[in-house]
């Protein structure tokens, strides 16, 4: 992983102008106002906020050159660059579980779960993420193979039937 994976992903100017003009009463439309909050008058007078803009293509490249390794030695070679002095670089580590279906585990029935959940069954498929860890050997995979790894457990009603 490039020592610089912090900056690239974080340093990139951030969308929005979000200025509103002065909370002068006198600018305000309305004429009967005698008093408006900060925060009113943000909402009011600013067309649009600032929001974040990051580039996180370059963590995504670092997680599909690594497909086919063990999980832990991928995210220790993450931890090594980004370790959790800085709040910029736990913020980037932050930002791996949104690509990345790391905490699968394997219920009573042999089901794949992710918190609490089922994998694969009607409507419990969470937010789109890129790759996930295999629970049987622990290799991050593409996300494209975790339905032809998923058991006929996860497909079943109770019990694990069809």
């Amino acid at each position: 992983m490039r020592a610089d994976m912090f900056k690239v992903v974080v340093e990139r100017p951030r969308w929005g102008a979000g200025h509103a003009q002065s909370p002068k009463l006198k600018r305000t439309p309305d004429p009967f106002i005698k008093h408006i909050g900060l925060k009113r008058h943000a909402l009011i007078a600013a067309p649009y906020s600032k929001s974040l803009n990051e580039n996180l293509a370059p963590l995504v490249r670092f997680l599909r050159s690594r497909r086919g390794r063990p999980w832990d030695s991928v995210f220790s070679e993450i931890c090594a660059t980004l370790d959790t002095g800085s709040t910029i670089k736990m913020h980037v580590r932050s930002h791996i579980e949104d690509y990345v279906l790391t905490r699968i585990s394997i219920g009573r029935r042999g089901e794949w779960m992710h918190e609490g959940e089922v994998l694969g069954r009607e409507g419990r498929w969470f937010r789109r993420r890129l790759f996930f860890v295999d629970p049987r050997d622990g290799v991050l995979k593409d996300i494209n193979g975790l339905a032809r790894c998923l058991p006929a457990a996860n497909f079943g009603g109770k019990g694990g039937e069809r």
